[in-house]
């Protein structure tokens, strides 16, 4: 009996571990390879445009149309659409207020599409700000960044480094420029490996900050040794977030960091995987063993260390004198908000967390710029007091 049990149930454990190890393969796949730049896809048709008054009407309404502030990228050019919208009856099209930040206006027919990286350009281009590219030697070559220095501010004490996430450029911290401005901060806007432009990871995957933390630590030497800066204030987006953190925790720059601001911050690869896998429909009893079969696979195929992105549980390695601002929206569908209310419960007053109630992914900005931009004031504030 025991022997024939043997054979009966031995295929079935050959087919389940087999399809682990298939599933674990495939979602390998799309974990470890570095995205490719945005690239907006232009699914909305315009269907009427006053010029004068800069009203144009979309055929579609909701999602990133009902930001307060969002980009809008047509055939033609550039647009800010700002302060609110207006749906139209039966919630079908959508009119929004625009100014034309670069190109000319669209015509009637054109298509266009929302983006969050609401000023998706250069700083000179959608911002009329001056900037320099500069390059920042790293371990893995020259990167790329963007030197931003407001009229009339100094560049030997505090400066803030803007980290994009992951599958976004440079321009993403473009919408924070305009108060850094205001309050005569030099910026760099930093490169990591796989992003256009810069060096590739020699097997051309992506850490999730468990590796580029040592591309902002070439960034802060840069700005040390160059610039002769004091401080740097840390601006990290998803999971540019999750590299701050692992610089405070592994860098011995972490020394000159006086503040860091987490936006949707990739606190939790290990729940972010999860929330993910649930996205997509997979089975929930499925779902632990499929992504320990996948954490196996990514760790022989590349050698990122899961642990490493669990930031929670390194919480008593973060420097104790770095105020935090963490934001993050309860309705995030990429990177789980919980991770992120749970970092702030265990650093208590040391960091200020603000949750923007129906906000998606890195959308805090957009949903509400005057609330956020008051609230990474205070930080700034604080840290270079």
């Amino acid at each position: 009996m025991r022997r024939a049990l043997f054979w009966v149930l031995m295929p079935l454990v050959v087919l389940v571990v087999g399809g682990l190890g298939v599933g674990g393969w495939y979602y390998s796949d799309q974990l470890l390879p570095a995205p490719p730049p945005f690239e907006p896809v232009l699914d909305v048709t315009i269907d009427a445009v006053d010029d004068e008054t800069g009203r144009i009407t979309l055929a579609a309404a909701g999602g990133d149309l009902d930001l307060h502030t969002v980009g809008l990228v047509t055939d033609s050019g550039l647009l800010l659409a700002n302060g609110g919208h207006e749906p139209d009856e039966g919630a079908v099209a959508t009119t929004r207020t625009t100014t034309l930040l670069d190109g000319e206006w669209p015509a009637p027919g054109d298509a266009a599409t929302t983006t969050i990286d609401t000023f998706w350009g250069d700083p000179a281009t959608t911002l009329g700000l001056p900037f320099d590219t500069v390059s920042v030697r790293s371990e893995l070559g020259d990167l790329p960044a963007w030197r931003v220095v407001p009229h009339g501010a100094g560049t030997q004490e505090t400066w803030v480094v803007l980290i994009h996430g992951r599958g976004a450029g440079l321009s993403e911290g473009n919408r924070l420029l305009p108060l850094l401005a205001e309050l005569g901060l030099p910026s760099l806007s930093l490169s990591v490996r796989n992003d256009l432009d810069a060096p590739a990871d020699p097997n051309g995957f992506g850490f999730y900050g468990e590796k580029e933390w040592l591309e902002l630590e070439a960034a802060i030497t840069h700005l040390v040794e160059v610039e002769g800066a004091e401080e740097v204030v840390l601006v990290g987006f998803s999971q540019g977030g999750s590299i701050a953190l692992s610089l405070l925790r592994r860098s011995e720059q972490a020394e000159r960091v006086a503040g860091a601001v987490l936006v949707s911050p990739l606190v939790s690869l290990g729940a972010t995987l999860d929330l993910q896998a649930r996205n997509r429909g997979i089975p929930e009893p499925v779902i632990p063993a499929l992504l320990t079969s996948t954490r196996w696979i990514s760790t022989w195929r590349s050698g990122l260390d899961f642990s490493q992105v669990e930031h929670v549980e390194w919480v008593d390695d973060l420097p104790e004198d770095v105020p935090l601002l963490i934001t993050h929206g309860d309705a995030d569908t990429t990177v789980p908000v919980e991770p992120s209310r749970e970092l702030a419960a265990l650093l208590g007053d040391q960091a200020t967390y603000v949750e923007y109630a129906g906000v998606d992914h890195v959308r805090e900005w957009n949903s509400d710029p005057e609330r956020f931009e008051q609230d990474l004031r205070e930080l700034l504030v604080t840290a270079t007091g």
